[in-house]
């Protein structure tokens, strides 16, 4: 199936949001001007207010962008006849690759910065992914329903299983511009996730 052609002003707006990304990055949302994205979209200050109204506005796009880019990722389902382990196994490796996707980090970056220059504009992606509910944590609580993990609170061992790859696979490259682990060190990653899931909980 094809994917849909996009329109000359959907084409703009992309070129919008792009270019608001890279402003806020560097300049971070408060330096930065409706005129200078618009220089950096290569478009009238006036296309941009016509598909934005205000940088708050824009800056509630970029978070949409990231929670799409989040909750349409292709995770794959808990599977009872499936081994535990073969299946955490594919889990860290599908976590690991969205955590370290390019555009992943670029967005996080600028939303991680404005979370401590002004929180406000946070809110409401804490509120849809609160709405939404982590795919991660489903997965977790369907493994939990049909006795593949042992616990009474599937979403804290989610959490601990994300938190031991972001500790290496997003945190160091999104404060410390750090590069993404060898493949060697990906694979140790890995492993040493999946054997704390499979040592405490099964």
């Amino acid at each position: 199936m094809k994917e849909k052609k996009l329109t000359r002003s959907e084409l703009k707006r992309v070129s919008i949001l792009d270019a608001a990304m890279d402003e806020f990055q560097h300049k971070g949302f408060q330096a930065t001007s409706m005129d200078d994205i618009a220089l950096n979209a290569s478009v009238s200050k006036r296309t941009v207010y016509n598909h934005f109204p205000s940088k708050e506005t824009l800056f509630n796009a970029i978070i949409d962008r990231m929670l799409d880019y989040y909750f349409t990722a292709d995770l794959m389902p808990f599977l009872h006849d499936v081994e535990l382990e073969i299946q955490l196994k594919q889990l860290v490796e599908y976590e690991i690759k969205l955590l370290t996707t390019p555009e992943f980090i670029a967005m996080a970056k600028v939303i991680f910065a404005e979370s401590i220059h002004s929180p406000h504009l946070v809110q409401h992606a804490v509120k849809e992914f609160d709405k939404k509910g982590s795919p991660l944590i489903h997965w977790f609580e369907n493994a939990a329903e049909q006795g593949a993990i042992i616990t009474q609170v599937p979403q804290q061992v989610a959490m601990q299983f994300v938190s031991v790859i972001k500790g290496f696979c997003f945190w160091p490259q999104l404060i410390q511009n750090s590069p993404v682990p060898s493949s060697e060190q990906l694979h140790s990653i890995a492993d040493m996730t999946v054997q704390m899931i499979m040592k405490q909980y099964t």
